[in-house]
């Protein structure tokens, strides 16, 4: 593994943008991480990031030193994207009411999280300052259990199910998490909703949820002021479609996962079904078989580029209690699929994947039962996936440069500088040009000016979180460098 501050240097002999398959034609997941040590249940992480930093949330069922049992909501963070971690911090208050089924959103140094407590249903926390302090807890929504939460900017949406009612509620603050607007019962539901903008619009927004038992979404335009008619996504046959998962891309699409009983000759696993749309939910593609082994149970998927990051929790390895996490990679947003890989190879269970991306790398987070097997304490277990990985197989082609490129400052944040030598007085340029890809390999910069010995700055305050690589042109020389941008 190599670590994301690192410059990724490639000589190019001519000048070409780097193309999605290439980048992801290797693996490149590194090896299993074990992130909590006490003798506790730890389950449920959900972790987001910005840039190099990731926050994770989990719940953890522990007995204290007077017998008494508590279930209770915990975060750590990892500035330097995934190498080391920080602290567990409790969150919720160490009392004997369940607290469960956390979420989390991030933005900037926004962070918003929510879970299920017994007698207050959806309770929220906040910190304004990456994770270091928290606020107060505040009572949102009285009942509500399963639920998802979005943040763009000082925007945030949350969406949620009360089982006891069979309805999905929804509400929002426009300004950071301060004041919520009034609760809205969307439509009829069970479980499992997932809420997820379209286009990072803060406007357009879908959630994906289970009801009776299929899969549907609902979607709005206006910030959750009115809704669209719930769409059938799943089936429609009662087959035991269940537990969605659902991310959308840069280019309007929804794509949402979920496991079915409708081949399966077992009476708990099934199989991963996946269906798309490209244009905002208003059309959507026929469902996909993605697993045949009918042993397979909670999937999540995320969307990363033109790629699409599947995981899920499998029985097939010898079909006696052994679930491991396996993955699949489309370069193409679905359209096609790569190889299944298996993640995890222990004793006993590794189950409840779930999925972040930020910082040049995708991050994994399962709970494991490998340290002390199955009915006993579940640790939370961490790895994660060098999205440059292809890259640095390229960097190892070794042809001198006439040119040198500096890049600075690297993690950057409002504004991006770009310096160019000559190394060799017998070269001589008139002109340079400056283009700025990507993970994806889409161009979000493009500059040609005339060679000069002062720096070119690029404006980079629009572009988003993450990473990004800087191809400098000079003559017949190109060099590439790996670059990230945090806010």
């Amino acid at each position: 593994m190599k670590k994301t501050s690192k410059f990724y240097f490639i000589l190019l002999t001519s000048y070409f943008f780097l193309p999605t398959s290439y980048l992801y034609s290797q693996v490149g997941w590194g090896p299993d991480t074990r992130l909590t040590f006490d003798y506790a249940y730890n389950a449920d992480p959900r972790a987001a990031c910005c840039g190099d930093t990731i926050h994770l949330v989990w719940w953890k069922n522990f007995v204290d030193s007077l017998s008494v049992m508590h279930d209770e909501v915990f975060y750590k963070r990892s500035t330097d994207a995934g190498e080391t971690w920080g602290p567990d911090v409790l969150l919720s208050v160490e009392d004997t009411q369940v607290s469960a089924l956390p979420q989390i959103a991030v933005s900037g140094n926004l962070i918003h999280v929510i879970w299920f407590e017994d007698d207050f249903g959806l309770l929220y926390k906040r910190s304004t300052d990456g994770g270091s302090t928290w606020r107060d807890i505040d009572s949102i929504i009285p009942g509500m259990g399963y639920s998802s939460i979005q943040a763009i900017g000082d925007t945030v949406y949350i969406a949620g199910t009360i089982g006891s009612l069979g309805v999905l509620r929804f509400t929002k603050s426009y300004n950071g998490g301060n004041n919520w607007e009034p609760i809205q019962t969307i439509t009829p539901a069970h479980d499992s909703p997932t809420l997820r903008s379209i286009l990072n619009n803060a406007s357009d927004i879908v959630v994906s949820y289970e009801y009776t038992p299929e899969i549907y979404n609902v979607r709005s335009f206006d910030h959750g002021e009115t809704w669209f008619d719930s769409q059938l996504v799943s089936e429609g046959i009662a087959s035991g479609s269940q537990m969605p998962a659902m991310d959308t891309d840069d280019s309007s699409g929804i794509h949402i996962t979920w496991y079915d009983y409708k081949y399966s000759p077992y009476a708990w696993t099934g199989d991963i079904f996946y269906r798309a749309s490209r244009d905002s939910g208003n059309t959507w593609e026929p469902i996909d078989s993605l697993t045949v082994l009918h042993r397979a149970v909670a999937s999540d998927i995320l969307a990363e580029g033109n790629n699409l990051h599947l995981v899920w929790e499998d029985d097939r390895n010898g079909f006696d209690n052994n679930f491991e996490i396996y993955y699949r990679m489309s370069s193409d947003l679905g359209q096609s699929w790569g190889s299944e890989v298996r993640l995890t190879d222990a004793l006993y269970k590794s189950i409840g994947p779930s999925l972040a991306c930020s910082g040049g790398y995708l991050h994994l987070f399962w709970s494991d039962l490998r340290d002390y097997g199955n009915n006993q304490p579940w640790m939370l277990y961490y790895k994660r996936k060098d999205l440059s990985w292809g890259v640095s197989e390229v960097g190892q082609v070794s042809v001198p440069s006439r040119i040198k490129v500096e890049v600075y400052p690297n993690p950057f944040s409002q504004e991006l500088k770009i310096g160019c030598r000559i190394q060799d007085t017998r070269f001589r340029i008139e002109d340079m040009s400056i283009r700025l890809f990507d993970v994806s390999g889409k161009e979000v910069v493009s500059n040609r000016i005339k060679y000069e010995s002062k720096p070119c700055t690029i404006d980079t305050r629009d572009l988003p979180c993450g990473v990004y690589f800087v191809a400098v042109r000079a003559g017949e020389g190109c060099v590439v460098k790996k670059v990230i941008k945090i806010k």
